[in-house]
């Protein structure tokens, strides 16, 4: 012991005067039965730019740099490299063998620089992103095994990690007490997993029994605690991902999340969260709702950015949870919670304090963190299940009370039922009398309503057929006059200005009256007959011609036709398609002032025909050029000019039924351009 003593005092000199510490002595009776722990012999250097190699960090000039540690290693949330200075001999009957354990298993990055003897290093690594079949050791802790000189030699590690916090306790073995020891922590990880799974068992058969979902949801959270005590005891790594280390950190993560939405879906069902407050189900709901976002991105290579967050995440909620059931308790006196929230306020107890400590260090005093999280796990499922037992209990005596309560209303029930069903019989019988004599009456109303509306389609029949009538009478008048006016036009008093000029008005009034009639008639056939499309090769740019030619009567010539060759040929209505066109240059002829010219342009855009219509008009109102294309809808601005208000809707109809369409592509007080656009054969086939 004394020895022990001045040494330790030796250590502490060196290191306060910036030397290199004293040598650890291991003795022949060191590491069987307790591990022998750094006492103030570990120095620690910081790295925060990863720019050093073991040559710099042994360097004379580097030594003044180490700062003394009295416990394990705490470096909190840091991505930085940490250098571990030691020095080390035996004695000289001791075993040269030794084994160096560094705890947790949540290390990401750990290098052991041993001397060879001749200047130089013998490099070491493992870590959890290493694969675990790589181990000289197989334990869920890092082991190194070490051959200690007698003579002082001194090792350096780096360490570092990506997530977890940074902390590490080192302690050395020899193997056969470290065998003994691994035997130990395994003993106790099998029973833990058997209790656990004892537990899930039992409560599987008590849902299939009892018919309750939350005994299955009781296993599912022992399954979820059990996974994440032995992930974050490393001894997932051990078991199911020895070949696979960069998804071990991942594994945890969405062990962690999947766990924390088990639990904190259970603690609000235990608790009946949304049937006290609401707004703490709520929150718990957002709870499972980050936990959820938070596995999804577990599952990604982003995993290392949201460790932080679940971890800071779960603690929150569980102060919360806690707070709440204290309120159920205390405020609201819920005591049928008691045996749970014990349960979980040791489990949230000890967890938080193992949480503080893994953060804190040795500024939280107490055992290992990893110890605390195993015992705090054990008791809480051990009460847990007690509270679980204990609400069958209790479901089934208030099932008993309940059942003779509803025994008594039955009996009760039973007496009122035989006056009330005789009172019930009158009231049917009188509903029966009234029920058929609404029945009589609805049926008379059905009778005159389909009458009605027998008088009023015969009605809508002879008004169309009065139109059809006496639109096919008017053509064999209109088409004498035309020919009257043209025979008057071509004769010798033709030649009179005065006579050309009403020979040109009377022509276009009948042009303009068989537009009107073409249009009334066209409109009635797409609305009564909706008849399929007559197709058949139509040459648009002849079609376009042919119409020029018409509207351009013996006067000069207002409208002018520009075909960018060649056009292709398409499939459609050829009537239908030459009223609309036909509709289109009118319109625009209407509108221009009559010494203004109106420009018609074709042209094979893609796999289908444009036609533009640019007339010189006024120009449409903002608010109006979507309406135009309604039925029977006139501007503003064509109150001047005649006209039914049918042309454009007609020619947006007929391009639609081709599969196309005609639309108000510009205006303004230059004018407007209206284009109508017919797609290929096939695109037609599958309108029509």
């Amino acid at each position: 012991m004394l020895r022990r003593c001045l040494f330790a005092c030796a250590c502490l000199f060196a290191l306060s005067a910036g030397t290199p510490a004293a040598a650890l002595v291991l003795m022949p009776s060191d590491g069987l039965d307790d591990a022998v722990a750094f006492s103030g012999t570990l120095g620690m250097l910081r790295d925060p730019q990863d720019r050093w190699s073991v040559a710099d960090v042994a360097a004379e000039t580097r030594r003044g740099d180490f700062e003394q540690l009295e416990g394990p290693l705490q470096e909190g949330f840091s991505r930085d490299p940490v250098w571990l200075r030691f020095s080390l001999s035996r004695a000289p009957e001791a075993p040269a063998r030794w084994l160096l354990r560094v705890r947790p298993s949540a290390l990401n990055e750990l290098t052991l620089y041993a001397p060879d003897g001749q200047g130089g290093f013998i490099q070491t690594v493992l870590g959890d992103r290493r694969p675990f079949a790589e181990r000289e050791i197989p334990d869920h802790n890092f082991v190194f095994p070490i051959d200690v000189p007698t003579t002082a030699s001194e090792y350096f590690l780096r360490l570092r990690n990506d997530g977890p916090p940074l902390r590490a306790e080192l302690d050395f073995w020899q193997p056969e007490g470290f065998e003994r020891q691994r035997t130990k922590d395994y003993t106790v990880v099998g029973l833990l997993l058997g209790a656990a799974v004892l537990s899930i068992c039992m409560n599987l058969i008590f849902m299939v029994w009892l018919k309750d979902s939350l005994y299955g949801h009781y296993a599912l959270y022992v399954l979820c605690s059990a996974a994440m005590t032995m992930a974050r005891q490393g001894f997932m790594a051990e078991w199911f991902l020895d070949d696979h280390p960069a998804r071990v950190a991942q594994a945890v993560l969405v062990v962690n999340c999947i766990s924390n939405v088990v639990a904190t879906a259970f603690m609000a069902r235990i608790f009946g969260f949304r049937h006290h407050w609401v707004p703490a189900a709520r929150f718990f709901d957002l709870v499972i709702v980050f936990n959820t976002a938070a596995l999804l991105v577990a599952l990604t290579d982003h995993h290392t950015a949201i460790a932080r967050w679940v971890s800071a995440g779960s603690a929150a909620s569980t102060l919360f949870g806690a707070l709440f059931v204290c309120y159920l308790l205390i405020v609201r006196r819920q005591f049928q919670y008691l045996l749970a929230a014990s349960a979980f306020s040791v489990g949230t107890v000890l967890g938080l304090y193992g949480l503080l400590k893994l953060w804190l260090g040795d500024l939280v005093p107490g055992a290992r963190p990893d110890r605390i999280y195993m015992l705090g796990s054990l008791t809480h499922l051990i009460l847990l299940n007690i509270a679980v037992a204990d609400r069958t209990r209790r479901a089934e005596r208030n099932y008993r009370v309940e059942r003779e309560r509803a025994m008594s209303i039955r009996i009760e029930a039973e007496q009122t039922l035989e006056s009330t069903v005789v009172r019930r019989t009158a009231e049917l019988a009188r509903t029966n009398v009234a029920l058929r004599d609404e029945i009589a009456q609805r049926g008379r109303l059905e009778t005159q309503l389909l009458e009605s509306l027998d008088v009023q389609r015969k009605a809508v029949e002879q008004q169309n057929e009065f139109v059809s009538m006496v639109s096919h009478e008017f053509r064999a008048p209109l088409a004498v006059i035309d020919a009257a006016a043209q025979s008057l036009d071509i004769s010798k008093s033709g030649t009179d200005p005065v006579v050309k000029l009403r020979t040109g008005r009377i022509r276009r009034s009948v042009q303009r009256l068989s537009m009107l009639i073409e249009n009334v008639l066209t409109a009635d056939r797409f609305q009564i007959e909706q008849r399929a499309l007559r197709l058949e090769p139509v040459d648009l740019a002849a079609l376009a011609r042919g119409l020029c030619e018409t509207f351009n009567l013996p006067e000069p010539a207002r409208l002018q036709l520009d075909a960018h060759l060649p056009i292709a040929e398409i499939r459609g209505d050829r009537l239908l398609i030459e009223i609309a066109l036909q509709n289109l240059m009118h319109n625009a002829l209407k509108y221009s002032p009559s010494e203004s010219c109106v420009r018609v342009s074709l042209r094979q855009v893609g796999e289908g025909v444009e036609i533009d219509v640019v007339d010189r008009g006024a120009g449409i109102a903002p608010a109006e050029r979507e309406r135009v294309f309604e039925k029977y809808f006139r501007a503003e601005t064509a109150t001047a000019a005649s006209g039914s208000g049918l042309g454009l809707h007609l020619s947006r109809e007929i391009a639609r039924r081709h599969g196309g369409d005609v639309t108000l592509v510009a205006t303004g007080i230059a004018g407007s351009t209206f284009r109508l656009v017919l797609p290929t054969s096939e695109r037609v086939a599958a309108a029509a």
